[in-house]
């Protein structure tokens, strides 16, 4: 009885020794950064589990992929080469698996046969390099859950016999790891939920909701960043302001929706008469600003521009009044709001230049 008890007790030693380095990387690699499990964390995970316990011999980490199927990921003492490409549709997986830990025996499943079935069978070299998986007596499968849902599998295999980890009482552990890598791949799932919205959020802040153009506040963002271009070139930086001077008179003859829906078109149009490089924001409900870069004062541009809106407006059937002007950079100012306030004052006399359709 004493004896059976030591047995006992360097068993529980092995496991729980093991148990504590896992949870320690796992513990380690969660607060240390907000990347998600990759290829290289499975790997030292198996490791850990491989090289810490007598009656684990390999073991593999499945995953789901875009398509809902699961491939390897990562593998310990197995060809990776071999079975990167191996697939395996939600149907083929035992349901039992998506519940709980499980224990997959020999017996009950024929793994060679499986996955020869996936592999280039004029692979001369596949006996040796199924050797591995020959060699399983039975594995323990823990479910990767996110949010409820299983992502992923992680396995260890014995090459010992079918009935080890009922004999090691390996069970409660493998629930605990199963929850352990669940609740770290989950963690880093909501970093990435929350990454995304947070984007969103800024994104939505920096854009107009009518046009999904540039705000004036995300303008002034590409207005700091065209300085440090324009002292880096030749070029200089010039600001030009666009207004629908007859706008307010559109949206009383006509109603709100209306001239929402101009506004969205006109917004389009602009994009199409500016060049690549030009950006183009909404600053106020009829007024566009246009950060852009020249040699000299953009009159081709601002020709383009206002010819381009009266042909948009008389195609339907409108009669807008367009009125641009620009201000230059260290010119007129060397703020964002200056140059703005400098461009309207010089709207109507440019807009209305002579010189400017030359």
């Amino acid at each position: 009885m004493e004896k059976k008890t030591r047995n006992e007790n360097v068993r529980e030693d092995e496991i729980s020794k093991m148990f504590v380095k896992f949870s320690d990387y796992l513990l380690k690699i969660s607060c240390e950064r907000e990347t998600s499990l990759k290829r290289k964390d499975y790997e030292a995970l198996l490791k850990i589990a491989v090289e810490n316990l007598s009656f684990v011999h390999s073991g593999s980490v499945l995953t789901m992929n875009e398509a809902e199927e699961f491939c390897y990921i990562a593998t310990y003492n197995h060809d990776y080469e071999l079975l990167k490409n191996v697939r395996f549709r939600k149907q083929e997986m035992l349901m039992r698996r998506f519940k709980q830990t499980y224990v997959i025996k020999r017996r009950s499943l024929d793994l060679v046969k499986e996955l020869s079935s996936k592999i280039d069978e004029d692979d001369n070299s596949l006996k040796q390099r199924v050797s591995s998986v020959d060699n399983i007596k039975a594995f323990v499968s823990m479910p990767i859950r996110v949010q409820r849902k299983v992502i992923g599998f992680f396995n260890l295999d014995s090459w010992e016999d079918e009935d080890i980890f009922e004999k090691k009482n390996f069970q409660p552990y493998a629930e605990m790891m199963s929850r352990l890598i669940s609740i770290s791949a989950e963690r880093f799932e909501l970093i990435k939920i929350l990454k995304e919205q947070n984007e969103q959020l800024t994104r939505n802040t920096l854009t107009d909701t009518l046009t999904h153009l540039p705000n004036l506040r995300a303008l002034g963002n590409y207005f700091d960043k065209y300085v440090e271009l324009a002292n880096r070139s030749l070029n200089n930086l010039y600001l030009l302001c666009i207004d629908i001077t007859n706008f307010d008179k559109v949206v009383h003859t006509y109603d709100v929706e209306f001239g929402e829906n101009l506004i969205r078109k006109l917004s389009k149009h602009l994009l199409s008469l500016i060049r690549k490089s030009d950006i183009v924001g909404r600053i106020e409900s009829s007024s566009f600003g246009v950060i852009t870069l020249s040699r000299g004062i953009p009159k081709p541009l601002i020709t383009r521009i206002n010819q381009g809106i009266v042909e948009f407006s008389e195609k339907l059937g409108l009669d807008l009044d367009v009125s641009i002007g620009v201000a230059e950079y260290g010119t007129d100012g060397k703020e964002l709001d200056v140059l703005l306030k400098r461009a309207r004052t010089y709207m109507h006399t440019i807009a209305n230049d002579e010189k400017l359709a030359e």
